[in-house]
């Protein structure tokens, strides 16, 4: 059984995260059980603040490995420790076996708010950074910058990639499994040359539009299933017969939803038992502003079921249009035998700026400066709605991670009467129903509002706007 004393942290983790990592692994050993102390014993127990205790408690919550009770505390999610320990094999693989998004709608001049997921905060790209980066790359790289470059990439640019996911991400890998590719259709292309396009695909529906339309273009067979509050419908996944599945686990586009712990392991219980492949985008899942974010579906992967998919599309810049996928070995031996072929999509310039930012610091600058810029506008955007004429008629969804949250009129319009009036007040924006790609069951009178290029100045008159758009 668990001891719970002074917390030993020889790492030097920030101390919420060293409760959560112990906590964590006290559970999936089997040594914690049943009701957890409460985050005042708890705090006195480990000698730390009651802050750092909830902090600990709400990551294991938001990762299924525990539950609330109302009035009653916490509790061990059993049948999440049970699975973790069955599918439990090493961290490390075998040395010796490793060899854009939703469719932009048109511009209009009248838009003066654009609530649409695919933009960013363009005044926050550190220009100064990357340009003096790209002068230092012209002066020392020297011929390195105009031949050409490996197929999957640069050495340095997946290094710095693999460094990265391990630090941030939970996923350890080799630099030979990273693929670096010129944005997330040039990434799809791969796979679907990959894997073969007689395969079945699975998509989450709703989900990214683009996903659709890139395999339809293909001509693969795909099957849409629907979402569950806990992420995609398992049963309705088996009963399709995909032998791949794309998959948003660790923040659902566009609902918001984070697959639980114990979910993610059934996921790739059923992906062993069917022989199936896993895509796993990780698209924006790294902004998550209560807690850290949640560790990759990849990381659990024993069995090298999962591909996994991300882009700095979110995190820098989607001009930039350097995407990566990670192969599992039984993947990449056959990528390095049948695709090798490919010349590496992204200019080698862009690719040794984007290694040096990376390897130097500079990105995790950056990213904590998004972080706290976003989370700023996020939080702007909640507290102005709670204290608009629009509070006691919505409902709102998919907070706390990702750059957009969901909003719900409980009563009055339709949703394409939301999306019609917000437009006539100059808001672009779009329905729910618009990611679906065929019949879904999503909630009504539902539109997406993506909060990262607007600017908290302007808050205000766009609750204004949507105020007279929505409730006259």
């Amino acid at each position: 059984m668990m001891t719970w004393q002074r917390l030993d942290n020889p790492n030097g983790l920030p101390l919420n995260e060293a409760v959560y990592e112990h906590i964590r692994n006290e559970i999936c050993r089997g040594a914690l059980r049943g009701r957890l102390p409460s985050k005042n014993q708890a705090a006195e127990a480990f000698g730390v603040s009651k802050v750092t205790i909830e902090k600990a408690y709400e990551q294991l919550k938001a990762e299924g490995y525990i539950y609330a009770k109302e009035r009653s505390g916490y509790f061990v999610e059993l049948d999440s420790a049970l699975a973790w320990r069955a599918e439990r094999k090493p961290d490390r693989p075998d040395r010796s076996d490793q060899p854009e998004r939703p469719d932009r709608i048109d511009d209009s001049s009248s838009v003066v708010y654009d609530l649409n997921t695919y933009a960013v905060s363009a005044d926050s790209f550190p220009f100064a950074v990357w340009s003096r980066l790209m002068r230092r790359v012209m002066s020392e790289e020297g011929p390195a910058i105009v031949g050409n470059t490996p197929p999957k990439g640069i050495l340095a640019l997946r290094e710095a990639i693999v460094s990265y996911l391990l630090k941030y991400r939970g996923i350890r890998a080799e630099p030979e499994q990273v693929v670096i590719g010129a944005g997330s259709e040039w990434i799809w292309s791969l796979f679907i040359q990959l894997l073969g396009t007689q395969r079945r695909y699975a998509i989450e529906n709703p989900g990214y539009g683009k996903v659709s339309s890139i395999l339809g273009a293909y001509g693969v067979a795909v099957s849409r299933v629907g979402m569950g509050e806990d992420g995609i419908d398992l049963r309705a996944l088996r009963g399709s017969l995909a032998d791949v599945v794309h998959i948003t686990p660790s923040h659902h586009f566009p609902l918001g939803i984070i697959m639980p712990i114990q979910k993610r392991l059934e996921l790739l219980a059923l992906a062993a038992e069917k022989d199936m492949v896993i895509i796993e985008d990780d698209y924006d899942s790294e902004f998550r502003f209560a807690g850290r974010p949640i560790p990759a579906l990849t990381g659990l992967d024993n069995h090298g079921r999962v591909i996994y998919v991300n882009t700095f599309a979110k995190s820098l810049a989607p001009s930039l249009r350097i995407s990566y996928m990670v192969l599992p070995p039984a993947l990449l031996r056959r990528y390095e035998r049948v695709l090798s072929f490919y010349a590496c999509t992204v200019p080698g310039f862009e690719q040794h700026v984007m290694a040096r930012f990376l390897s130097e610091g500079h990105f995790a600058r950056h990213f904590t400066r998004m972080k706290a810029t976003y989370k700023a506008k996020h939080d702007a955007l909640l507290e102005a709605l709670a204290a608009s004429r629009l509070a006691p008629d919505v409902d709102i969804s998919g907070k706390s991670v990702g750059l957009h949250i969901l909003l719900k009129l409980k009563r009055g319009l339709s949703e394409s009467d939301m999306v019609r009036r917000a437009a006539q007040q100059g808001v672009a924006l779009r329905g729910l129903s618009a990611f679906c790609n065929a019949p879904c069951n999503i909630p009504t009178s539902t539109v997406v509002m993506g909060f990262a290029s607007m600017e908290m100045a302007g808050i205000p008159d766009l609750l204004r706007r949507l105020e007279r758009a929505w409730l006259g």
